[in-house]
């Protein structure tokens, strides 16, 4: 039978290097990208064929699933009290198992494409974690539109690497190897800035919440709560005026 399908998947940049045998490498240099920066904001760009990224699923509320070190049996770590080891069935032989379960958080890593977006200045000071994860979404829409990338074709995450510091956006193309999805968006940020801002200044729902017109998609579940159209729209907003983009026409 076909496995349930869980949304608990997250994806997590992990490094750069060009193979695991190598090591981590130093990674690429960055850049400034004056067609979004100003006094206010500052746009740091870097791109990268040798992203490596780790998906990670932790089941259901993170609680991981429970695999049978004998059979190979799994299922997700049940909801509510614990309950202990019942027998299970072995499903290469199809007969009755007892072995012992272990709990596991599954995930694997694949490289690909990587676009890292660094923010500093006033802006990116007073902005919050839920203001970051808002625009990582808002961006990977406005590339989508702005450029004609099928949605599915790229993803992001957040990048912690310097403790105090915002967070970095990390692009990337959803295909092991990369397809140059992320490559097209370092030439476009200001149409990308642009296509993210009128699609979440336009859309209706409220502006403390989003939904499925302008933030939310069915992979990035985990984060629905956080999404917040109105907050990032007015970032967007303010940083396209500092930069004197917004209102221009996408080309």
């Amino acid at each position: 039978a076909r496995p349930q399908r869980f949304y608990a998947s997250r994806v997590f940049f992990a490094e750069y290097g060009r193979s695991e045998s190598e090591g981590p490498s130093e990674g690429p240099s960055f850049e400034v990208d004056e067609t979004v920066s100003s006094p206010a904001l500052t746009v740091m760009k870097a791109y990268s064929r040798f992203g490596w990224l780790a998906v990670v699923n932790a089941g259901l509320a993170s609680r991981g699933f429970r695999i049978c070190e004998r059979c190979g049996y799994a299922e997700p770590v049940p909801l509510g009290p614990a309950r202990t080891r019942r027998q299970h069935t072995n499903p290469t032989s199809g007969h009755p198992c007892s072995g012992q379960f272990s709990p596991y958080h599954l995930g694997h890593r694949f490289m690909t494409d990587v676009l890292q977006l660094r923010f500093d200045g006033l802006l990116a000071s007073r902005a919050s974690e839920t203001l970051w994860i808002s625009l990582l979404y808002a961006l990977l829409e406005g590339a989508s539109a702005a450029l004609g990338i099928r949605r599915g074709d790229i993803d992001g995450t957040l990048f912690h690497e310097r403790y105090g510091a915002p967070p970095s956006l990390i692009l990337f193309d959803n295909v092991p190897g990369g397809a140059g999805h992320t490559q097209l968006i370092v030439g476009h940020l200001r149409e990308t800035f642009q296509a993210a801002y009128e699609r979440t200044s336009r859309c209706e729902c409220g502006e403390e919440t989003s939904c499925y017109e302008c933030l939310r998609n069915y992979e990035n579940q985990y984060y629905h709560t956080q999404l917040k159209r109105g907050e990032v729209a007015a970032f967007l907003r303010e940083a396209l005026e500092h930069s004197g983009a917004v209102g221009q026409p996408v080309q």
